[in-house]
């Protein structure tokens, strides 16, 4: 295996999802303190960037058969670059909203595209550690953000600053734009009719539970971490800096997490093993929805780290077991067209939710009890077999 390339195709997934979506949960109570909104506007721009994802989720799906996963992976970085810039220079929410927007669309390219393009050559047996790496990187970065974004506001005897942050990461993500065009020469693949995602998914065995607990999925992970800045701070009293550091204990469990439910996935069931990690994910939920001690929170959010980032390498893993290279990118497109409504609907519906009770306890209840009903799904289908598929050939 070329480990090399896989880190530095892995770390096109750090632009999409820590820079693009979890440092707005870093960041926003910052943001919302200077640019004066409240939860429901957060759940908004939670709901713009995945919305935008959903777009960008289904352009790359009905072009995928015709376009190279490398030149859409370079498109998605540069849509997702200019979404930073444009947070980074915001004067008012409205910028905000549009920003996030524009980092949410240039993800549909990056995700859909990293996952093959990064496991091109490696064996079917080794795909869960090669495609954990996905998102050990995406916690690496997550662990990086919070500390650099607490170092830099010591530096400045401030910790409201925000902007400088989103801007350093337009600033690295054009240096990885760079080096993947200068060191990464991916192979051709064979060309695949546009609509054959659909017929494909329908293949795999046990997809209708698949896309399910995808959806589930969807929801919990763009609102956890969204609220979870301003949870930290308003109901379990965290200071700003405590709150911002526990992201980067979110980050750690979640390379632990990526590379071992990785593994493990390659010598269990897939299912299983993501029924597995949806099942802390719900506990470690139901534990930010009570007033535990602070070190159980932090616990709890660790795990929650290291359970739910190793989800989206586990799904992408499941169908790059099952389709073709060109194929794979209009396939998780397919299932990501139904985990878009999900994700949109999430953050509105936590922020109201808050809005309402006047607390996030409601909003942690409602994430883990869907959370739990994907671990329900995952957990009646078959044994992942090959056998147990139904045959598979590419749409002409």
């Amino acid at each position: 295996m070329r480990w090399g390339r896989v880190l530095l195709v892995a770390l096109s997934g750090v632009v999409s999802h820590v820079f693009g979506r979890a440092t707005v949960g870093v960041l926003v109570p910052a943001m919302a303190e200077d640019l004066e909104f409240g939860d429901t506007l957060i759940g908004a721009l939670g709901s713009a960037n995945m919305g935008a994802y959903f777009a960008g989720v289904v352009i790359v799906t009905f072009t995928a058969g015709r376009i190279e996963p490398f030149t859409l992976l370079r498109a998605g970085i540069v849509t997702s670059t200019v979404g930073l810039a444009v947070i980074g220079t915001a004067s008012g929410p409205a910028a905000v909203v549009i920003g996030t927007a524009l980092a949410g669309l240039g993800g549909g390219g990056i995700w859909l595209t990293a996952p093959v393009i990064a496991s091109d050559g490696v064996p079917a047996s080794r795909r869960g550690a090669a495609l954990g790496t996905l998102t050990a990187t995406m916690g690496a970065a997550l662990i990086g953000v919070p500390l650099a974004t607490t170092a830099l506001r010591s530096i400045a005897a401030d910790d409201a600053i925000w902007r400088p942050i989103w801007l350093a990461q337009a600033a690295l993500s054009v240096l990885l734009l760079a080096a993947l065009s200068v060191l990464v020469r991916a192979r051709r693949t064979e060309r695949v009719g546009a609509a054959g995602g659909f017929g494909a998914l329908r293949r795999i065995h046990g997809w209708k539970r698949a896309v399910a607990a995808y959806m589930g999925f969807a929801y919990m992970t763009s609102s956890f971490a969204n609220f979870l800045g301003r949870a930290l701070e308003g109901d379990h009293d965290f200071s700003r800096t405590a709150a911002t550091l526990v992201f980067s204990w979110m980050g750690a469990g979640s390379i632990a997490g990526a590379l071992a439910f990785g593994r493990l996935s390659d010598r269990m069931a897939r299912p299983a093993t993501m029924a597995t990690v949806m099942a802390l994910s719900a506990g470690a939920s139901a534990a930010l929805a009570t007033r535990a001690p602070g070190a159980l929170i932090v616990a709890a959010v660790v795990l929650f780290g290291g359970a739910s980032f190793s989800y989206p390498s586990l799904i992408a893993t499941f169908v790059s077991d099952h389709v073709s290279d060109r194929t794979f990118a209009a396939v998780l497109g397919t299932m990501t067209m139904f985990y878009g409504p999900a994700s949109v609907i999430g953050p509105t519906a936590s922020g109201w939710l808050a809005d309402r009770t006047g607390s996030f306890n409601a909003t942690y209840w409602a994430i883990a009890a869907i959370a739990l009903a994907s671990c329900a799904c995952m957990a009646t289908m078959q044994r992942d077999r090959r056998e147990a598929l139904l045959p598979y050939t590419p749409v002409a």
